[in-house]
């Protein structure tokens, strides 16, 4: 550089060579990291947060969820993510990759609509494309696999509902992305489990099997998980009489401080008080918080 402004300087104004200089060192410096992007809108998504999800996209969006399933604009967007959160929709990034102007992540998925048809996590792959900061395209891709799946569990149910709630089954078939076709969904889903699935465990099993995953989301750090199971007022009380709030939970599992190895609970024990329930029973962890070992036995 020392070589080439003086020559540069004897045909071009020094002014006008800094400006010249600054608005290449700002348009730099300026450049979107669009991964960041869209680590934050898979943030917004888990958190239930619309109105910030919505400004990461063009007013003109188009997003296909398969090749039958296309939203055009804000307004339909809107409906979507609106449904996705009476569905308690929870994403989790296995990888991401950046490509000049697009973004390939690939996910999974844990919500009540899967939960309720018996399916686990199902991988996917999300392509974000973007004009400028904003996302404009956005297309979801399910391996066979996992579409297959989606066919065998979904099948059983559509010809339950289309025999003992074919009103309302049609109804949500034709109801598309809104939250309150996604209630219609769910509640049709409820009850067509409750009524046909002869393998379903009882209130205490299903309680005893969701404390065991919930002690797993502990060990694997699944920051989805706890973010699926605990109510937006869940608190806890830490084994130091502190009062622990779902806000408090999620940061301490994303933190890395906290590092479970190991966690086994014993002699479950579930009381059903008509809605409610109490699980109560013993554990064994082996735990470093913070670089100190905390393991116990209860």
């Amino acid at each position: 550089m020392k070589k080439v402004i003086p020559k540069l300087s004897m045909i071009v104004p020094l002014a006008l060579l800094l400006s010249l200089i600054l608005i290449i060192s700002v348009s730099s410096c300026s450049k979107p990291n669009l991964g960041d992007i869209v680590r934050e809108h898979i943030g917004a998504v888990n958190s239930d947060d619309i109105e910030k999800n919505l400004t990461f996209f063009a007013d003109d969006i188009v997003f296909e969820m398969d090749s039958d399933a296309k939203i055009s604009g804000k307004d339909q967007l809107r409906n979507l993510m609106e449904s996705d959160v009476v569905n308690k929709a929870r994403l989790t990034i296995i990888d991401m990759k950046v490509e000049e102007s697009s973004v390939i992540v690939k996910l999974t998925e844990k919500n009540e609509s899967f939960r309720l048809l018996g399916i686990e996590d199902p991988p996917f792959e999300a392509i974000f494309k973007f004009r400028g900061r904003l996302i404009e395209k956005v297309k979801l891709e399910s391996p066979p696999e996992s579409a297959k799946l989606w066919d065998e569990k979904f099948k059983p149910f559509a010809e339950w509902a289309g025999q003992e709630r074919p009103e309302e089954f049609s109804k949500a078939e034709a109801g598309g992305y809104t939250a309150d076709n996604c209630r219609l969904f769910l509640s049709l889903l409820k009850e067509w489990r409750d009524k046909t699935d002869t393998n379903r465990l009882s209130a205490e099993q299903e309680l005893i099997k969701l404390e065991n995953e919930w002690a797993d989301a502990w060990v694997k750090s699944d920051v989805a998980f706890h973010d699926w199971i605990m109510s937006d007022d869940c608190t806890w009380t830490s084994p130091w009489g502190e009062v622990v709030t779902k806000a408090d939970t999620l940061a301490l599992v994303k933190s890395g401080e906290d590092v479970i190895t190991s966690w086994v609970l014993a002699d479950m024990k579930v009381r059903v008080y008509g809605d409610a329930a109490v699980v109560s029973g013993g554990d064994t962890i082996k735990e470093r918080y913070k670089g100190e070992d905390v393991s116990s036995q209860n």
